[in-house]
């Protein structure tokens, strides 16, 4: 099923809109409620968290958004259904103190690990981190079998600089590349 342009633009300018971004904090004190289905989402730092991204990642980092991804999308080619959800995606891998578990928690936990100086993350230090300087947009998108297509198409759209699957090979990309392994698990 292909989409229509406005129902990707909405989804756009959902993503886009900072302010309904919410804190780690704030979101799992939420809870479920509306996000135990497949969807979007998107991350966002904050003036001081960009500073410091910027400093361990030696590429200049701005407030707003830096990532974005899906949850619960239809595995293809074979069709299985995916048991992942909006919930789980944000409360159990991104803010669940295993970087070996996000792609994006590894991303942020190797930047800072690089500001320290460490070949380690510091699960501890960078929950908290995350906790003081991002904040979480989700937007549900019930359709699971194009969820993989629109978060392509999104991404394309979007370029969040910490997103790094099937996005524009950049200078700062590679530096974050180059990070990440050298705290590979």
């Amino acid at each position: 099923m292909r989409f229509q342009l406005p129902e990707v633009d909405s989804l756009l300018t959902s993503l886009r809109d900072g302010a309904l971004a919410v804190s780690p904090k704030l979101f799992l004190a939420e809870g479920t409620l509306g996000r135990t289905g497949p969807g979007l989402y998107s991350w966002w730092v904050d003036p001081e968290g960009a500073l410091e991204l910027t400093r361990g990642l030696g590429h200049r980092v701005v407030a707003g958004l830096i990532y974005a991804g899906q949850a619960g999308a239809t595995h293809w080619p074979s069709g299985k259904t995916s048991s992942n959800t909006l919930w789980l995606r944000i409360a159990s891998m991104h803010l669940g103190n295993k970087h070996e578990f996000s792609t994006f928690r590894r991303s942020v936990g190797a930047i800072l690990a690089n500001m320290r100086d460490s070949q380690n993350i510091d699960e501890i230090a960078l929950s908290k981190w995350m906790d003081l300087h991002l904040r979480v947009l989700v937007v549900p998108f019930e359709d699971a079998d194009s969820l993989g297509w629109v978060e392509q198409t999104v991404l394309a759209e979007l370029d969040p600089l910490l997103n790094l699957k099937g996005m524009p090979d950049t200078e700062l990309r590679r530096r974050l590349k180059e990070l990440r392994k050298i705290v590979a698990h």
